[in-house]
């Protein structure tokens, strides 16, 4: 098993983490052991790992020595990973406003108690990646674009710094399924964010935090890749990976959408 960080420095990383999780998640997530396990979750190098190695069968080659973007870097466990495991050339991206200050912060700490350059993960976001066109081979990006302004934007910023022929591959929950993992609830499919605000406050939670979501489902995703289609070839929607979540990882909500730019 591969290990980035030693359990001492994991525990303090895992004190800090949810520290900052129970400030803003809070009010959201289910209870204490919802708030620990996703701060576990967070902190799990073998998921990187997981994502790592998924990412690899989808395109059918390593990632060795490619140049790979994370949009959405989080704190910085999946770059690290990469580039210490897996030999990529792995950069990421992470906001640095009030909400996600903390985060990137962590995602430095992180890089520097692996050993590795902290300016691999720097202050940016989707709709406007701050690095030249054509410049990866590989873009990642996992559980981030319910969280972003502009949805179609980031795709399109996605496939700009995408080289011909490189792949990308978004990770998403999809809320035309039957779960909600911020609340860690179920939910109805297709369900617009108005009666979803009503149905988490007759449940006793925050509402509000729904206002921050994109509500994203195949349909949305179809939609915004589609002015891009001259461009690209659509790998798969997720099935496989549904089903992979659904088995081994129990979380059903997430699809993966795995495109690549054509020549």
């Amino acid at each position: 098993m591969k290990v980035l960080l030693p359990p001492e420095v994991r525990a303090q990383f895992y004190n800090r983490l949810l520290a900052q999780y129970s400030g803003y998640f809070g009010r959201v997530a289910a209870s204490r052991s919802h708030l620990e396990q996703m701060t576990r979750d967070n902190l799990d190098e073998q998921r990187s790992c997981e994502q790592i190695d998924a990412f690899e069968k989808a395109i059918g080659c390593s990632i060795a020595g490619m140049r790979l973007l994370e949009v959405g870097s989080g704190i910085g466990l999946t770059v690290a990973t990469a580039r210490k495991f897996y030999g990529a050339q792995a950069f990421g991206i992470e906001p640095g406003d009030e909400e996600y200050e903390g985060t990137l912060k962590v995602s430095w700490d992180i890089l520097a108690a692996a050993g590795l350059d902290k300016a691999s993960i720097q202050h940016g976001v989707g709709e406007a990646i701050p690095h030249p066109d054509c410049s990866f081979d590989l873009v990642f990006s996992s559980n981030v674009l319910e969280h972003v302004d502009n949805p179609p934007k980031v795709i399109a910023e996605i496939i700009r710094v995408l080289k011909p022929g490189g792949y990308a591959q978004i990770v998403v929950p999809n809320y035309g399924s039957w779960w909600e993992g911020h609340y860690g609830i179920i939910w109805l499919p297709h369900l617009p964010a108005m009666l979803g605000k009503l149905y988490v406050r007759a449940i006793g939670r925050d509402p509000q935090f729904i206002d921050t979501l994109q509500l994203v489902t195949r349909g949305k995703l179809e939609r915004w890749v589609a002015p891009h289609k001259d461009r690209l070839d659509i790998m798969g929607w997720g099935v496989e990976t549904w089903k992979h979540a659904f088995a081994v990882l129990g979380s059903p909500s997430i699809r993966r959408l795995a495109v690549s730019r054509a020549f």
